[in-house]
C-alpha cells in the first residue's frame, strides 16, 4: 500500500517554528497560533507565496505575519463582495425568468414560486 501522505501533521506552535526558520516573522505568536487554528495552516500558505523569496519556501527578508493575514483578509473581502454580487445576478435572472413564463403560460398571479419551477424542472 502506498501512502500518498508523507509529510507528518504538525501542531500550530510547529507550524510557527516553522515559519520562523523559513524568516518569517512573527511578533505576536499566540495571535499566529489562534489564525493558524481558526483558519488553518494550509489555507493560509497560499497567502505565503507572493512574499517568499526562493523554492525553498524562505520568506523575504523582513516580511511579517500581518502581511500575509493582510492579503488573506483583502482576498476574502473580494470573495465575499463576489458572493454578493453573485446572489444579485441569481435574483435577478430568476425573477425575470418567472415572470416572463409566468406571463407566457397565463399563469394565476397567487402560485407560489416552487409550483412554477417543479412543472419545469
Amino acid at each position: 500500500e502506498t501512502n500518498y501522505f508523507q509529510k507528518q501533521p504538525l501542531s500550530p506552535d510547529q507550524h510557527i517554528e516553522l515559519l520562523e526558520s523559513r524568516n518569517l516573522i512573527i511578533p505576536d505568536k499566540d495571535r499566529a497560533k489562534q489564525y493558524i487554528e481558526t483558519i488553518g495552516y494550509y489555507r493560509l500558505s497560499a497567502y505565503f507565496k507572493p512574499y517568499q523569496a526562493d523554492p525553498d519556501s524562505n520568506f523575504q527578508t523582513g516580511v511579517i505575519f500581518d502581511n500575509v493575514l493582510d492579503l488573506y483578509v483583502k482576498d476574502r473581502k473580494l470573495r465575499l463582495l463576489v458572493i454578493d454580487a453573485l446572489e444579485r445576478i441569481e435574483v435577478s435572472i430568476r425573477s425575470v425568468y418567472l415572470t416572463n413564463y409566468a406571463n407566457e403560460v397565463k399563469l394565476p398571479s397567487g402560485i407560489l414560486i416552487h409550483q412554477i419551477i417543479h412543472l419545469n424542472f
